[in-house]
């Protein structure tokens, strides 16, 4: 549903999508793991707007670990609501934490609450609270089992097609994203490749379990609404940001260094829809995608 690739076992389409919160501060930048075997990575702001965080997103692909995991925030509802997944993370605040124990209609995987020892679904690489936890695919699957949260799973997916639609808006070779704290995206389109390799902070973007630089095959820019919280997220008083990822708002889709303009629409039962020209559906190409949640305001830079 979320790659447009065909799979040896068709189980796993069928489950439930898992969401992992993953740290992208700089010391936890460093530490990624995994990230190439996620379906989709939303990258999106927090904290007072002074810095991104990811959520990586595995069906198709099993992933021995992935991390560092870290706390959930607000847009991390928003998502695995509309996708019907199961989010799992390392803590959280007290007012996000209530709503995904109390509010909310999916199963949410807590490391402070349901494996506080790090030793049964979680795991520690190290000491260092930024990089240290880690968690597998299969602890996830263990857990909804356990809980008694698993169950056949059924939401629209994605359309796409090995061959780009033609109504695109011009080329698109490089991507320059302002997200804020320094923590500036760029994606480089690599013709040799047909994908998008990825530099943050101005570094060379690592996947530390091959060792190589991330790529995706589609790089898709979401505007959305971004609203400063009530929500204490830590101990310094810093307050969360909610998205409005349901409802509509402009998207670029960039794949084959080709950029697509058009609207997205979601809601709560529906993960987005990437319409183009006339609401002819925009086709991803088959493979991974990185979603880059930004502001209406920010300016994006492409050429």
């Amino acid at each position: 549903p979320f790659t447009g690739k065909e799979v040896a076992d068709s189980a796993p389409l069928h489950q439930r999508p898992i969401f992992i919160c993953v740290n992208n501060d700089p010391v936890g930048r460093a530490a990624h793991y995994g990230l190439g075997k996620a379906d989709l990575v939303y990258e999106y702001i927090v904290d007072g707007f002074t810095m991104t965080r990811l959520t990586a997103v595995f069906q198709s692909q099993l992933a021995e670990r992935v991390g560092p995991v870290r706390s959930a925030r607000m847009p991390n509802i928003w998502m695995t609501q509309m996708y019907d997944g199961v989010l799992a993370c390392s803590g959280g605040s007290d007012e996000i934490r209530y709503l995904l124990k109390n509010e909310v209609g999916f199963p949410y995987l807590d490391m402070d609450i349901d494996d506080p020892g790090n030793n049964v679904y979680f795991f520690s690489i190290g000491s260092d609270y930024r990089t240290r936890v880690q968690i597998s695919t299969d602890g996830v699957r263990r857990w909804l089992q356990t809980a008694g949260q698993d169950k056949v799973w059924s939401r629209p997916g994605f359309t796409y097609s090995e061959t780009p639609a033609t109504f695109n808006a011009g080329g698109a070779s490089v991507i320059q994203i302002p997200y804020p704290g320094g923590n500036d995206v760029e994606w480089r389109y690599d013709a040799q490749r047909n994908q998008y390799i990825r530099l943050q902070g101005g570094q060379v973007h690592i996947d530390n379990e091959t060792g190589e630089q991330i790529v995706t095959d589609n790089v898709i820019l979401l505007f959305a609404n971004h609203a400063l919280t009530d929500i204490v997220e830590d101990s310094l008083g810093t307050k969360g940001v909610n998205v409005d990822l349901y409802g509509f708002g402009d998207f670029r889709i960039f794949r084959d260094g080709k950029v697509y303009e058009g609207t997205w629409r979601a809601n709560d039962e529906s993960p987005p829809r990437w319409l183009g020209p006339g609401e002819q559906i925009v086709p991803l190409k088959p493979g991974q995608s990185w979603i880059q949640v930004v502001r209406p305001t920010d300016t994006i830079n492409y050429q």
